[in-house]
């Protein structure tokens, strides 16, 4: 395998399994220099994928005193998932070697902020700004207990990203 998710009380040794299988597959054919995996503790569903937090928008129709509201936004240049600080479970790194293989580094730059902060913060924290060359992974955990499961995988070459 080239990365090891580790399974944790509550998790689904199959969900785990097709994961790194995902993560293998993707990193044998796109190569990406850095690799995210980020283990989210809740699942969560198809309303975060290329979610980018909640922002003020106009609001038409409104009273003179109230001419914005807070509303979801989703872009096009894409931004991580805004997720809340307590529901990231693990973040891991690795990055790929001169000789092909992954390891982990001693001070990785960290995806999510374990500082819990308004998602309008993250509207402008672009995947393709973070990295050239990255795969990024979200997977749930307490896949046995909740009996689903989710993964989201952002991947950047150059300065194209696909999700």
């Amino acid at each position: 395998m080239i990365v090891e998710i580790r399974t944790k009380n509550g998790d689904s040794d199959k969900f785990l399994a097709a994961v790194s299988s995902l993560i293998a597959t993707m990193v044998a054919e796109k190569k990406p220099r850095d690799l995210y995996v980020t283990r989210i503790n809740k699942w969560f569903d198809q309303k975060w994928l290329g979610y980018s937090g909640s922002g003020r928008v106009e609001f038409e129709g409104g009273s003179t005193l109230i001419d914005t509201a807070l509303d979801a936004i989703w872009q096009d240049k894409l931004t991580f998932p805004p997720f809340n600080p307590k529901q990231i479970g693990q973040q891991l790194y690795w990055r790929r070697r001169d000789d092909g293989t992954y390891g982990g580094v001693e001070d990785p730059k960290w995806i999510h902020k374990r500082k819990l902060q308004s998602s309008a913060n993250n509207l402008n924290y672009r995947v393709a700004e973070f990295s050239d060359s990255g795969l990024f992974v979200w997977f749930t955990s307490n896949t046995e207990i909740n009996s689903h499961g989710s993964v989201m995988i952002y991947q950047v070459d150059g300065r194209y990203v696909a999700w």
